[in-house]
């Protein structure tokens, strides 16, 4: 896969998101959103799955918010053009939901309310490996683990004046459970016991990704 530099994987950013840009090497600059994205290394697990590191920068914030996103080939296609096609639909539209609220391609962000601020949340992707319940997904997409822990986030007292990037992992595989929370760019776990309680995976084994940004109101819309 050496085809795929970062420098590559950041022209073909470019050409999805489809907005005025400046790139220079592995970095694209969006100025009519304000944004950097910039695009890591790639993890290769094996030829049909990999992992790109990408995030995303505000010069207020004084670093990127970054994700590994998964790829994994799908009928002959690439994995990371799947990577980067997964990262531009459920990542990017919710920082561009900051900016532009009425951009295409926030049409997939959930919005929900919370004291002083909002929460913004992207599609959840769930990979059933095999046996879960028939309504797994319909359950899961109606409650992210991600905005479990938003919500509890937003209890906390005022927001912070940076948005929150936040995202979570689970997965059952072979009968033992894991689970990831990772809140700008910390792994922080431990600090949310109970957050997957209501995963109910039956027998089968699966994986379950989402992605949120917590933000207070209206310091970040236009």
């Amino acid at each position: 896969m050496s085809e795929f530099e970062p420098e590559q994987i950041a022209q073909f950013i470019a050409s999805v998101v489809s907005t005025e840009h400046v790139r220079d090497g592995n970095v694209l600059t969006l100025p009519e959103l304000g944004y950097r994205i910039e695009v890591g290394g790639v993890l290769e697990h094996d030829k049909t799955f990999v992992e790109v590191l990408i995030g995303v920068g505000d010069p207020e914030w004084g670093g990127y918010a970054w994700d590994r996103s998964v790829g994994v080939s799908r009928s002959g296609s690439h994995p990371i053009g799947e990577a980067v096609l997964a990262w531009t639909h459920y990542v990017l539209p919710l920082f561009i939901a900051l900016r532009k609220p009425d951009h295409p391609l926030t049409g997939v962000v959930y919005r929900e309310a919370v004291p002083g601020g909002e929460i913004l949340a992207g599609p959840v992707v769930t990979r059933n490996f095999a046996g879960l319940p028939a309504d797994f997904e319909d359950k899961v997409a109606a409650n992210p683990p991600t905005v479990v822990v938003a919500e509890w986030l937003a209890t906390g007292g005022q927001l912070p004046e940076r948005p929150t990037w936040l995202y979570t992992t689970c997965s059952r595989v072979a009968g033992v459970e894991a689970e990831e929370v990772v809140i700008n760019n910390s792994e922080v776990t431990e600090h949310f016991p109970g957050f997957a309680d209501e995963l109910d995976w039956g027998e089968g084994s699966g994986t379950v990704k989402s992605w949120a940004l917590l933000h207070s109101k209206p310091d970040y819309l236009n």
